[in-house]
């Protein structure tokens, strides 16, 4: 029995043997690739390494210094757009002339004197005498309305106590009341009044109300409303606008408010200057009381109609003087003719007609957009500095004439306009690309290093005042201060001296992919585009330099 079983054991125990080395054998196919792996991974490891080496080494080439000295720094405001022509001129001819021909087309460039269109004669003499006969007329009106007076004296037109007086000797009437809309104010009903913001007592309580110069006086709760009151009291002593403080009986502070008027009546007037004040404030007056008098009231708002319709029609009067002078509708400048409005078809003599619009071509703008950070910066007035490049490479100088403070979000930022004007120069023409900079602030004599020399961490900036060549580390590391900043220099409130140097390297930065393409393992270099400041260090170099984020936008060096 036991001899049946001995060739089924040789064979399990064969099995067992084979099954064993096939096992062996491929973990010692695994620890081999797994060799090979590592072999691979230290020989690519050393080859970055290598090159990294290399790359930081030639950047050791490039390690700047820089010796702190005064110098000026500047912040701007950049923008661009495009050439508009500015200061056009209607050219017309007074209602009754009528036109024969216009001569000039759209583009046409003119000069002082040249013809513009020609014109039937007769009817320039018809509007001529036309224009006469209207100045002799309203000469007659002025005559009349030149007598025109207002009264000489304001008066209260009821019983009540002065309040207020806003009128002074010498002061204009109109301006006077456009300023504070009367001359006076009167109290009709014997009341001041107070609201406050309090609850407690009801309508017809007695409270007790407390003047700026700390005296007590009594008050009556008119109307009594949730969270609010108003409290009356007597209009004989407490001013027109003081501050007074309202408590209960039992002392308890229930709020403070402003003095005001019940019952007003304004004095007013419309013409005339202030020559004397003839009562006082808190002064009881009547009815027909004189309040204020005056002088040089016979200037009526008619007679000053009349006046502005004559100056019109001298206008008028001269225009056609020299058209029929001249025979023909001359161009009074030289300028560029931006459209033709005279259609004959639809002309009408009747009324004033417009011929053509003209541009001067002294001066053109530029409008650019302006960022939120940057609109309560500029002033009008401000220089700038534009450029054309189309015309020249050097620059022309403008001023800030126009500033818009109303938002434009339609893109999806905020965004202010600014119009930017200079003198035309030649070559300039509407439509072209203009690029400008606004200097909006300026410090001379500042300590300023350059921006790649400056870096920063989560709490301070800081530059470097040493540098190791042979170990290619940065030392004697300085926390500074830094005041007014662009894309180019920032300034050194404290930490650095004048004539300290600073040592750094231009802006650049690695990426891995750089790295792998630098060893080989891929064609071509990509750029992270990231760019700190102080980037592209050699070994030893800590990271974390780089300007704050703000520097760009509208800013500009």
């Amino acid at each position: 029995m036991e001899e049946q079983q001995r060739p089924g054991e040789e064979l399990f125990d064969r099995l067992n043997r084979e099954k064993k080395q096939r096992r062996r054998k491929v973990v010692r196919t695994v620890i081999i690739v797994i060799a090979v792996i590592a072999v691979a991974l230290v020989l690519l490891v050393l080859n970055l390494r290598r090159s990294v080496e290399q790359k930081f080494a030639a950047a050791e080439k490039e390690v700047l210094t820089y010796q702190v000295a005064p110098g000026t720094i500047h912040t701007l405001v950049t923008g661009s757009g495009v050439l508009a022509q500015v200061d056009e001129e209607e050219i017309t001819v007074p209602a009754g002339v009528e036109i024969d021909e216009v001569f000039p087309e759209a583009g046409d460039l003119v000069t002082e004197g040249e013809l513009i269109a020609r014109v039937d004669m007769a009817s320039v003499m018809s509007a001529l005498s036309d224009t006469q006969s209207q100045l002799k007329t309203l000469d007659k009106s002025i005559n009349s309305a030149k007598d025109d007076t207002a009264s000489t004296t304001l008066t209260a037109g009821v019983s009540g106590r002065v309040k207020k007086i806003y009128a002074e000797v010498g002061d204009d009437v109109s301006s006077c009341m456009a300023k504070n809309g009367a001359l006076a104010l009167l109290s009709l009903d014997g009341y001041l009044a107070v609201d406050i913001e309090a609850e407690g007592p009801s309508r017809g309580d007695t409270v007790t109300v407390t003047r700026s110069d700390g005296s007590l006086i009594a008050g009556v709760v008119e109307e009594a409303r949730k969270g609010s009151m108003t409290v009356l009291v007597t209009d004989d002593g407490p001013l027109f606008d003081e501050e007074v403080t309202v408590s209960d009986n039992d002392g308890k502070t229930l709020g403070t408010g402003k003095l005001y008027i019940h019952s007003p009546l304004a004095v007013t007037g419309y013409a005339g200057i202030v020559s004397g004040i003839s009562t006082r404030e808190n002064a009881k007056v009547t009815s027909g009381s004189s309040i204020v008098t005056l002088t040089d009231t016979k200037t009526s708002a008619n007679y000053d109609a009349l006046l502005r319709q004559r100056e019109d029609l001298e206008e008028t009067l001269m225009d056609l003087l020299t058209i029929y002078r001249d025979g023909a509708v001359l161009s009074k400048m030289d300028g560029l003719v931006s459209s033709v409005e005279y259609d004959e078809d639809t002309a009408n003599s009747a009324v004033e007609t417009q011929i053509l619009t003209l541009y001067p071509q002294k001066q053109m703008s530029v409008a650019i957009s302006v960022d939120e950070t940057d609109i309560l910066s500029l002033k009008e007035g401000q220089e700038a500095e534009i450029e054309v490049s189309s015309v020249s490479e050097d620059s022309f100088t403008g001023t800030v004439t126009e500033i818009s403070k109303v938002a434009d979000t339609s893109t999806g930022v905020t965004q202010y306009s600014a119009e930017v004007t200079l003198d035309r120069e030649e070559g300039m023409l509407a439509g072209m690309t203009a690029s400008v900079n606004v200097r909006i602030q300026g410090t001379e004599n500042a300590l300023i290093i350059p921006v790649d020399a400056l870096h920063q961490n989560s709490a301070s900036y800081y530059v470097y005042t040493a540098y190791d060549s042979e170990t290619h580390r940065y030392d004697g590391r300085v926390e500074v201060t830094i005041g007014m900043q662009n894309d180019d220099y920032v300034e050194i409130t404290s930490g650095l001296n004048e004539g300290d140097t600073v040592y750094y390297t231009e802006s650049e930065s690695f990426s891995i992919m750089d790295m792998f393409a630098m060893a080989g393992g891929m064609g071509g270099g990509m750029s992270s585009g990231s760019g700190n400041r102080g980037g592209g260090m050699p070994s030893g170099m800590p990271s974390g330099g780089g300007m704050p984020g703000g520097m760009g936008g509208n800013r500009g060096g």
